[in-house]
């Protein structure tokens, strides 16, 4: 068991990247896991920029922030809600493989995440506070105590904490273990649980 650990691993950090970047639905033919999403955040409030608005805030940030992509001469937007957060993927005109920008806000109109021209290695400026692990497990155990929606503690379990850009991915793997047998919480740099999604083991 032990030698498949840190293929199962990597495997999973890649898993977790793609969904988030595709924002695959449960009821998607290509996603096998089972995600949380909802419109507004922990507390029940509801996202409430228009996307009017969420748009002048990329607009605005890129004046001022040298880790953003810059904009295409052309560009198409599409503007989804998902759980507390915004996603924005911004396409370049005539569409052209990896001319494409990703951003994600929370609801307070933050840019949390950033994914330039499709590279998933996009390097972000991340805020100098850094969560240590005990910190995510509180969050995500406020997380559940608020919402219904989030799957239960393993009996067991170990924990393991990886980064992506910005965000924090907070593991939960049941013990004793086996592979795929595990849960994750994507969290952002502001400590707000983006998503979640169940993986079966096989």
């Amino acid at each position: 068991m032990k030698k498949f650990q840190p293929l199962t691993a990597v495997i999973a950090l890649a898993l977790v990247a793609c969904l988030a970047y595709f924002g695959l639905r449960p009821d998607s033919p290509e996603s096998e896991t089972r995600q949380g999403h909802a419109d507004g955040d922990a507390t029940g409030r509801a996202l409430d920029l228009s996307d009017d608005e969420v748009l002048e805030i990329i607009k605005t940030q890129r004046q001022t922030r040298d880790d953003l992509p810059t904009g295409f001469d052309e560009a198409t937007w599409s503007i989804r809600r998902e759980r507390n957060h915004y996603v924005v993927v911004e396409n370049a005109v005539p569409e052209q493989p990896h001319h494409r920008n990703l951003f994600k806000l929370n609801r307070r109109g933050v840019i949390v995440d950033v994914i330039a021209r499709d590279r998933f290695n996009t390097p972000v400026n991340c805020p100098e506070r850094v969560f240590t692990e005990s910190e995510l497990a509180e969050i995500v155990r406020k997380e559940r105590a608020t919402r219904d929606d989030v799957p239960p503690l393993f009996e067991k379990y170990r924990v393991r904490v990886s980064r992506l850009r910005c965000l924090y991915l907070y593991f939960e793997y049941r013990q004793p273990e086996r592979r795929g047998d595990y849960q994750v919480f994507t969290i952002d740099p502001e400590g707000e649980v983006m998503e979640f999604s169940r993986s079966e083991p096989y």
